[in-house]
């Protein structure tokens, strides 16, 4: 297993194709007054793929940490301005393959939890989505409905009792799509 800069621990993935790489990536859990923000995309080179809900991040950019990722993707998509101090330590690491914008992708994740009060929901949402026509919405989505929404995570709704609680979830590789 390798380390993370913030110290967390990756279970080991299965080899990758030839030619291919991992990208490293951060997403926030943001939570506040019972519920979670979400996008809701759909990939507009493959509109097959359908339509899902998932948490705000991104790939980490050069020199940038994994607090300081989460800050910007999530000002970048859904306009809520964090501190760093607002993202908290790595809560869940995992590995996944998924198709988006007509190509496979491969990504070590990391994702933050970020508590928010309950003033949060009623911010401004006003994302600046980087492929035209990919994000649906952004939305603040209850905890209680996130089992009936299909999202990437795959297990987010699963998981997020245990997040929620201060436990770290480390998962293999998950082929999303």
């Amino acid at each position: 297993m390798s380390p993370t800069s913030s110290g967390a621990r990756w279970l080991p993935p299965e080899p990758l194709p030839a030619g291919e790489s991992w990208r490293r990536s951060a997403k926030g859990l943001l939570v506040a007054d019972g519920c979670v923000l979400l996008l809701h995309v759909c990939d507009p080179v493959e509109p097959q793929l359908g339509s899902w809900w998932e948490l705000p991040g991104g790939g980490l950019e050069p020199g940038e940490d994994e607090r300081d990722a989460v800050v910007r993707e999530v000002r970048e998509e859904t306009g809520l301005r964090l501190d760093r101090d607002d993202v908290g330590t790595i809560a869940w690491t995992r590995h996944a393959t998924f198709r988006w914008l007509g190509r496979r992708r491969w990504q070590r994740e990391t994702v933050h939890l970020v508590a928010l009060p309950a003033t949060a929901r009623e911010r401004a949402l006003d994302p600046t989505p980087e492929a035209p026509g990919a994000l649906l919405a952004v939305a603040w989505q209850p905890l209680e409905a996130l089992a009936g929404l299909r999202t990437y995570p795959l297990r987010l709704a699963e998981h997020v009792p245990a997040l929620l609680a201060g436990r770290h979830v480390a998962e293999g590789l998950e082929r999303w799509s």
